[in-house]
């Protein structure tokens, strides 16, 4: 298979993925980081009916201000909710039951998620979970032979599509509402494996088959190369999880460290 052959596979299942989300009475909210995942989805929805950007972080966090810089790119406008350490600290201990069998790779990204979707208002929601898994957009895949890749992909998408996204919906339910992840949708993960993991190995750029997809779909260039930082850092959650665990704050371990 070739590129083109996989930017086809790929574009079919996108459009059956992308058509059915997010109907129904708007406002419909792309969960938006400024990164290529989210960026795609906001390019493909932006002519909808009550379609919405928004963003959450600290203030002057990276992702508020790369958010910024691609949604003036799209031609958007993007939504900014400005949290503090009281809202991370509030959020964690209300969502401490669904992250604290977690390790924190995976708890602190689902706790970001959570504090998005309950500052975005009505749903339903779109966000970019799948992409990183399925294009291999993560640092443990650098370096890897094919093989190793491919298992380790496919132990990544088990996790998130088992219990991180089971769980990010349970509190979107919670929260009276919708999440809908356009990557997670069985045509779109079918075609994405469909495409031989040497295409999708990582290089000096990370995700790089995926970037080049978007560019293809029409993603301007500028916000399909756009680094990206991981949810947990660039909303800066992490580190004020970090002040909140130093010792005597029991409570933060257990909702952020496994058992």
């Amino acid at each position: 298979m070739d590129e083109a052959e996989a930017f086809d596979r790929l574009d079919t299942a996108f459009e059956a993925s992308i058509t059915g989300a997010g109907r129904g009475p708007p406002p419909l909210t792309v969960l938006f980081s400024g990164g290529v995942d989210s960026g795609l989805l906001a390019w493909e929805l932006r002519r909808r009916d009550g379609i919405r950007l928004l963003v959450i972080g600290l203030p002057s966090s990276p992702d508020r201000q790369a958010a910024r810089a691609s949604a003036a790119e799209l031609g958007t406008a993007v939504h900014e909710i400005e949290i503090h350490p009281g809202t991370v600290e509030a959020a964690r201990d209300r969502w401490a039951p669904l992250l604290r069998d977690l390790p924190r790779s995976r708890a602190v990204p689902l706790l970001g998620l959570a504090l998005a979707m309950a500052s975005a208002g009505p749903g339903p929601w779109v966000c970019g979970q799948g992409a990183d898994e399925l294009f291999l957009g993560y640092a443990h895949f650098r370096g890897l032979d094919p093989r190793a890749a491919a298992e380790r992909s496919d132990v990544d998408l088990a996790r998130l599509q088992g219990t991180d996204a089971v769980r990010a919906r349970a509190i979107a339910g919670e929260l009276g509402a919708r999440l809908e992840c356009p990557y997670l949708e069985p045509p779109f993960v079918r075609a994405a494996q469909s495409i031989p993991i040497s295409l999708r190995l990582p290089g000096p750029e990370p995700k790089a088959l995926f970037r080049r997809w978007a560019e293809h779909r029409g993603l301007p260039r500028s916000v399909a190369t756009r680094p990206k930082r991981a949810l947990q850092y660039g909303t800066g959650i992490d580190r004020v999880l970090r002040r909140l665990e130093r010792p005597g704050d029991g409570p933060a371990r257990a909702a952020t460290e496994p058992r």
